[in-house]
This record gives structure tokens, sequence and C-alpha cells, in this order.
């Protein structure tokens, strides 16, 4: 007898086959992802914390991408310079000048990210370039300002956003840690009341005769005579605006203000305080390495030690300035950390 064959229906491929085909291929390609960028590190991991082999001729950092040109930190450096009053930056401090950028640049970052949380400050940036532009000579001059440091008009408005979006976040940041007490300021007053005193100090007035290339007799009996013209009831401030030679105090009528019993004080040779003392009240004729001073004194004040609510305030904007610097020096340490461990910054030196 013939065998009968039957024939065999064959798989229908549906769609819902197909998507479950595509499910489970795209979660065995996310698991492998996970298991190679989360625990194994693998070939994927690799290729994205790969460090640069070359040292790039014009980058002197990368910023979460950003790259921090040599140039830019030249004139980074340029600008400290000119803050602190020097010509050039010392060899031990460059790297310093390099990671202060670095902090600039990841605080802009930082405060981009935190753009929604901020004010907005455009008001106040406005009002900040028409004060500057009011230093112009006229608008073209302040124009022409701008363009030579690569800005225009809105571009510089938005810099300012930007520059004082960072400073709101920095105080926001540092606020909560800088709250102070009555009692915390009492408690440093007590460790430090001991460097908390006021010095003896007394007014002082003065008509000033130079010596200086002149022959000193000479210079000394016409301190003479005005000491007489004084005695004999000539006013002392309209003398002293007349005729010393001290353009600092003779507008004021010879004011020297109150002079604070100091080694740094004005003209320490002068007997104005101890036993010496010159007689407060009195006229005096009085040489110095600079020349003669014909001297009115007043009382002296004598020294003592400022009580605790004399310096509470004080010494909390003290502390609260000390507790922010902290602050802010612990943040700067925290971003920067963060973006190293990120692999986000990457510093190829000055």
């Amino acid at each position: 007898m013939e065998r009968v064959k039957c024939p065999r229906n064959p798989v229908k491929i549906t769609p819902l086959r197909i998507f479950a085909l595509k499910l489970a291929f795209f979660t065995a390609v996310l698991v492998y992802l996970a298991v190679d960028l989360l625990v194994w590190h693998g070939p994927v991991w690799k290729s994205l914390h790969t460090p640069v082999s070359a040292q790039p001729a014009d980058v002197a950092a990368r910023v979460y991408g950003e790259a921090v040109t040599r140039g830019a930190l030249a004139r980074f450096e340029q600008e400290q310079n000119w803050l602190r009053g020097r010509e050039a930056t010392p060899e031990e401090e460059r790297a310093a000048v390099l990671m202060e950028l670095v902090r600039r640049v990841l605080l802009r970052i930082r405060t981009r990210y935190n753009d929604k949380n901020l004010p907005d400050f455009a008001e106040e940036a406005r009002s900040e370039l028409s004060r500057l532009e009011s230093r112009a000579l006229n608008a073209q001059e302040f124009d022409l300002w701008l363009a030579s440091q690569g800005f225009t008009r809105e571009s510089f408005a938005q810099q300012l956003v930007l520059i004082m979006k960072s400073a709101a976040l920095l105080e926001r940041a540092a606020e909560p840690h800088c709250t102070v007490s009555d009692e915390d300021a009492d408690r440093h007053y007590e460790l430090l009341r001991n460097q908390l005193s006021i010095p003896a100090h007394r007014p002082v007035r003065h008509i000033f005769l130079a010596t200086l290339e002149k022959k000193p007799q000479a210079v000394e009996a016409q301190a003479s005579r005005l000491l007489e013209r004084l005695q004999q009831g000539e006013d002392f401030a309209k003398l002293a605006r007349n005729c010393s030679e001290d353009d600092a105090t003779a507008a004021r009528g010879g004011d020297l203000g109150e002079v604070y019993d100091m080694p740094e004080r004005t003209l320490p040779e002068l007997p104005l305080f101890g036993e010496e003392a010159l007689p407060a009240g009195e006229l005096s004729l009085v040489q110095s390495r600079w020349g003669w001073h014909v001297l009115m004194p007043g009382e002296i004040t004598p020294a003592r030690v400022l009580s605790a609510q004399e310096c509470r305030e004080s010494l909390k904007t003290a502390i609260r300035s000390a507790q922010r610097e902290l602050t802010v020096r612990a943040f700067f340490d925290a971003i920067i950390r963060e973006a190293f461990n990120k692999k986000h910054l990457t510093i190829y030196g000055e």
C-alpha cells in the first residue's frame, strides 16, 4: 500500500513574533552595554574613557568637552597679573593660575545646569551695561571697545548675566553654612579679647616746614616766627593752609587726624605719647627727620580693650567671611572631584 505524505504547514512569522524577536535583541544589547559600562569595563567603556595620547598644542585643559585654550589662559594670566600689580606670574604659581581658570569654567557650566533655579538678572545686566557705557565718550567708542574684546552689546549682556548667576549660585551654596549667632561671636571674643584693644590716641595739628635742600638754621628760624605768630593769636588753620609744606594736611588746616600710639604711626619720632608726651593744647616746635613742625596736640585718650558688645558685629562679619571662604573652597573641590571621577576633566598643563 502506498504511503500518503501529508503536506506540512509552514510556520507563519506574524508581526507579534517580529516584535518579540526585536525586543529580545535590543534587550540583549542593553544588558551587554550595562555589564560593559558598569561592571566589566570592556571595549565600549574603554573606547569612551581612553585618554588622549598626545597633548593638544593649543589646549591647556578640557572641561566637560569644552576646551580651555592656551590663548584664553594667557589672557587670564595677564588679567590676574594686572590685578595684583605685577609684571609676570612666578613659575611656582602657573599651575595654580590654570586651576583657577578651570574652576571658573566649571562654575560657568554648573551655572548653566542650574539656570532655571537662578534669578534672571537680565535687568541688572542692562543696568550694568548702561553704567559701563556712561564711562565712554560716546556710544560708538563703547561699541568699538566691546568689539576689541570680542563682544557685541547682546553677547556682553549675556556674559554679565552669566557672571551674576554664577555669583548667585556661589552665594546659594554658601549661605546655609554662613550663619553666626551672638553666642558664636562672644566665644570668639573671649579667645581674641587680648588682641582687641584700641591703643592710646590723640588728635594732632601741625604746620610743617621741610629742611630738604635748605639751610636747617633758616628753616628753624622760619618755624620759630610761625610759632610766635600763633602765640600772638593768629588762626592755626589759616596759617597752616598758607604756610605748611605738607600738602596732604595743609588744605585741612594742618589736621593730622587721630594719631595712634603704634610703631607704624605717622612721625614716630615726635614726642606725642609716653613720659615725654607734649602737653595737650599747647603749641610746640619740634624737629623730625623731615623738617620742623609747629605742633598743636589734643588730649590723649588712654588705651582700652573693646567690649564684647562693641566687637560683636565686626566679629560676626569676620566669621561669616571665613565660613564663606571655606564653603566656596569645598564647593569647588567637590565639582572638580566630580569632574575628574566622571572623566570630564583633563589637565594638559600650561
